[in-house]
């Protein structure tokens, strides 16, 4: 009873700091425009360019250069941090799965890891660059592999993926695009 009581005390409290991460967005705040509410980790990395009271202006990127989503729900909108924290959160809870369920996650190939990554929530495409991430790291050898392994996945999506030089391109050429 108390582990459910302290679950929500804690839902509490990270709702209550998304919710302020969003008021006190701020043009240059790294962020990611949500695709797909139902899968963690399926999102657009972009730069706040407008905050207006109803609308955000992103800067995204795209095949044919630099656009502007002119998103009307706040809450499409994460700051890059929040975003990445709930991709770790996942990795995390899969990885004790895998450890407690086949002793290591060494017992199994990159495929079902990205199965069992999927099944927990986790985008597809975010599941198969995690997994990937992990192939990089030489775990026999490394020191401390899973923090290795975690810091790796932090530093990608958490790093600022779109340079001010996008924005400062955007500034001039591109037209926005409704979302």
């Amino acid at each position: 009873m108390r582990r459910i009581a302290d679950d929500r005390q804690r839902y509490r409290a990270t709702y209550a700091s998304l919710e302020n991460s969003r008021k006190r967005m701020k043009v240059g705040d790294h962020v990611y425009v949500i695709t797909d509410q139902l899968q963690t980790g399926s999102g657009i990395p972009g730069i706040v360019y407008v905050v207006q009271d109803s609308t955000v202006d992103v800067v995204v990127e795209s095949t044919q250069g630099p656009k502007i989503l002119k998103v009307r729900n706040r809450e499409d909108i994460l700051p890059s941090n929040l975003y990445t924290h709930s991709i770790l959160n996942v990795v995390y809870q899969t990885y004790q799965e895998i450890e407690h369920k086949y002793g290591s996650i060494l017992n199994l190939t990159t495929e079902e890891i990205v199965a069992k990554l999927i099944q927990r929530g986790l985008a597809p495409q975010t599941a198969r660059r995690c997994a990937a991430i992990l192939d990089e790291i030489e775990w026999l050898k490394a020191q401390l592999p899973l923090r290795h392994w975690l810091e790796s996945i932090r530093d990608f999506y958490h790093r600022p993926r779109l340079c001010k030089e996008t924005l400062t391109s955007a500034l001039r050429s591109v037209a926005p695009v409704a979302s």
